[in-house]
């Protein structure tokens, strides 16, 4: 991992780029991290930023539990005692990392998913938060952002920076990638209009750059257009009933992309929650039969 560095973005914000960007809140001589980072050595990095402008680390934030955001907070808890606070589903993940790689997976994770990019070491969450509203003894607000997983937030400061974890990712990375995890994708929908409105003044991704409003709502409308065409690019592949195993396969093959065992558990749910969506929509059918859950475009 290359050094990390703190950049200031507004009176008492600051941000640290990495894999998954952290976010640090400044007062007094404390610091609140918004996330913690993808590994061990992110915190380990982290705490010596800190240290170097003689700051203590009183409280992590977790936007929500997947192990790139949550990869810190062992080993910051351990250093200072510091608390760490999530929604009240969320926390069980960080409590319990091995809950992201069995859902995933749906049943027990095999060795291969059992690795620090699915599963965190696992810390304690000392503070429950709602998903909206003040976070306790903070100048901080949680803002609901649901769609990318079970109960995630986005951070926003009194300096009208919004932390908006997962909710919208870069364009470079969807260019890439094309497919982005996504749990609840009606939800996500949802999320994506409200960030439409929303008038802040810089807005920071977990993957991306931090971007003024206007290119934020540009990045809202992209991450909408590729979700767009990941529901009609699934839909175009089901000209036949299909298992969901097989329009993964379809899917990959029209966007060119060769899976590791992560990538496939993440991209496959993806496609499971397209088709879940779909279903909801009445786009699809599903069939049991002969052992096998079958798909089907109406």
């Amino acid at each position: 991992m290359p050094p990390l560095t703190l950049t200031q973005l507004s009176n008492s914000t600051f941000y640290i780029s990495s894999p998954s960007n952290v976010g640090v809140i400044i007062y007094s001589s404390k610091a609140i991290l918004i996330d913690s980072g993808n590994n061990r050595e992110a915190g380990r990095q982290i705490l010596k930023l800190l240290k170097e402008r003689d700051l203590e680390l009183s409280l992590i934030v977790n936007t929500h539990s997947h192990a790139d955001h949550i990869g810190g907070n062992e080993f910051l808890q351990k250093r200072t005692n510091c608390r760490v606070a999530a929604t009240s589903v969320e926390s069980n993940f960080i409590e319990h990392p091995v809950l992201e790689p069995t859902v995933l997976n749906g049943g027990f994770p095999h060795i291969r998913l059992q690795n620090k990019f699915l599963m965190a070491r696992p810390s304690r969450v000392t503070d429950i938060l709602l998903n909206s509203g003040k976070i306790s003894e903070t100048s901080l607000t949680a803002v609901p952002l649901p769609g990318h997983f079970l109960d995630m937030i986005g951070v926003e400061t009194v300096d009208e920076v919004l932390f908006t974890a997962d909710s919208v990712i870069a364009e470079e990375v969807l260019e890439k990638y094309h497919l982005n995890f996504l749990y609840d994708i009606k939800s996500h929908f949802k999320t994506l209009e409200i960030h439409k409105q929303r008038e802040n003044s810089l807005f920071v991704p977990s993957h991306g750059n931090p971007v003024g409003l206007d290119l934020f709502r540009g990045l809202v409308e992209y991450n909408e257009f590729k979700l767009n065409e990941n529901i009609r690019i699934v839909l175009d592949q089901m000209t036949k009933k299909q298992t969901s195993e097989e329009i993964l396969a379809q899917v990959c093959r029209y966007y060119n992309l060769e899976l590791n065992a992560n990538q496939y558990v993440l991209i496959f749910s993806t496609v499971r929650s397209i088709l879940a969506y779909l279903l909801d929509e009445k786009k699809v059918e599903v069939l049991y039969t002969e052992g096998q859950m079958l798909w089907r475009r109406l």
